[in-house]
């Protein structure tokens, strides 16, 4: 106890300092994001609401958008399990905090996470005064984590995700991975390979549970939902029911076959997916190419260089309206939450962000509508899921526009073959399902 309290003196006066004269560097950084907002709560300038009524005060943190969309199976199977609980939110980013406030408010508080300078941590810790803290993935603040345990604060690490450079890294320092990760009465583990690592790194086992991934759990959901046959309660009671399919996709659905779905396309992929289209179109004339970039407001870029290959496009948000299609190659996606959705048209599925060293997007959005993908090399961000498609062998990795071509046409070309692939991507995720029910019932435990 001696050893932690002089820890964290010591760390906190670090940080504290740190704090003081890097504060304008900070806030130029949030004001180039546009994230001025977050500035004063971060800092502890400003404390955060004060949490709902209800035992037991549960503070549920995940840092960003990624992290907050996969939780509300979680937070429904928290009620189902803790019905009188109180429920704070909180995140690190803007867009986290975007997200978290049209999913959870007002049911819930929601509010941005304390940076970890000690005037910051005792403020949110005095306020909401949890009973459990509940982190998501990897969030790992030795200061408010110590601040935190010391409070008699119970303390979880849900969907517990630890990729193999970070496992390197924190082998440099054992002890000291081991003494923040005894800290957690709950380590709840997305996957095996996930529990493997943190063992080694000296997680108490008997706290140490493979649970499955709660993202993959979600996007399970999803799919269920579109179905009409989702297993789970709206996470507010008062909230809307599960959305099904939306009514333009049967329309868009009877307009071509094949479809090459190209998704979350950045600057500089849009090129290599064009040139392969126009390559592809010789042994496919009737393919249709839905080209979504990932950031909508690119589309009129986007449809200058299909253009340029005379590729004529019509916007998805047009067709929507009623417009009707005349001969088009390409559908443009230039609305936002549609991506999902469309990937239960694809024949074939190529996932962006991933040509480009921008580290991938998403490839399980694919799987889960029984479509193997094509990606780049660059999954960094993704590794998680790359190692599960790629141990099933339903991941086809490409470097051009050349490779592209030849991967889709190589579904294309063998439907039966690309179904068994596509088959073998939504198995690998069937051991995730119901990670959420899992990791609420640990959470449960606690206070039981």
């Amino acid at each position: 106890m001696l050893g932690r309290r002089l820890f964290l003196g010591g760390y906190f006066t670090l940080t504290g300092l740190i704090g003081l004269a890097g504060w304008p560097l900070y806030y130029r950084h949030l004001c180039r994001r546009g994230a001025q907002e977050s500035f004063a709560p971060r800092l502890g300038l400003t404390p955060p609401p004060p949490p709902p009524p209800g035992r037991p005060r549960l503070w549920l943190h995940g840092v960003s958008v990624g992290e907050i969309a996969s939780a509300p199976p979680l937070v429904a199977e928290l009620r189902r399990r803790l019905p009188e609980a109180s429920l704070t939110i909180s995140t690190g980013t803007a867009t986290g905090q975007e997200v978290a406030r049209r999913l959870f408010a007002p049911q819930a508080t929601v509010c941005y996470f304390p940076l970890d300078l000690p005037w910051a941590v005792f403020r949110a810790l005095r306020v909401l005064q949890p009973d459990a803290f509940l982190a998501l993935e990897s969030e790992l603040w030795p200061g408010f984590l110590l601040r935190a345990r010391d409070q008699g604060v119970r303390l979880a690490l849900l969907n517990a995700r630890l990729s193999e450079r970070s496992f390197r890294r924190y082998l440099r320092v054992p002890s000291l991975a081991a003494a923040f990760l005894s800290l957690f009465d709950v380590l709840a583990a997305g996957s095996p390979e996930d529990a493997a690592r943190l063992g080694r790194l000296g997680a108490p086992r008997e706290r140490l549970q493979v649970t499955g991934n709660l993202k993959v759990d979600r996007l399970l959901t999803s799919w269920q939902e579109r179905q009409g046959a989702s297993p789970l309660p709206s996470p507010s009671p008062a909230g809307p029911p599960p959305p099904g399919p939306p009514p333009w996709l049967a329309a868009l659905r009877l307009l071509a076959s094949p479809v090459f779905l190209a998704a979350s396309t950045h600057a500089g992929e849009e090129e290599a997916v064009l040139e392969a289209f126009v390559r592809l179109r010789a042994s496919f004339p009737a393919l249709l190419l839905i080209l979504a970039p990932r950031h909508p407001e690119r589309a009129p870029a986007v449809a200058a260089l299909a253009e340029a290959r005379s590729l004529p496009s019509l916007r998805l948000s047009r067709l929507q309206a009623g417009q009707a299609r005349h001969g088009e190659p390409v559908i443009l996606v230039d609305t936002i939450g549609d991506l999902f959705d469309l990937y239960s048209l694809a024949s074939v599925a190529f996932v962006g962000g991933s040509l480009i060293p921008h580290g991938g997007q998403n490839l399980l959005e694919a799987a889960v509508w029984g479509v193997a993908p094509v990606s780049g090399p660059h999954l960094h961000n993704f590794r998680w899921a790359q190692e599960m498609l790629t141990a099933v062998d339903a991941l086809t990795i490409v470097h051009d526009a050349e490779t592209l071509a030849a991967a889709v046409h190589s579904r294309l070309a063998d439907p039966e073959a690309a179904r068994r692939a596509g088959a073998r991507a939504r198995s690998c995720l069937a051991a995730h399902q119901g990670a959420a029910a899992r990791q609420a019932e640990l959470v449960a435990s606690l206070f039981t």
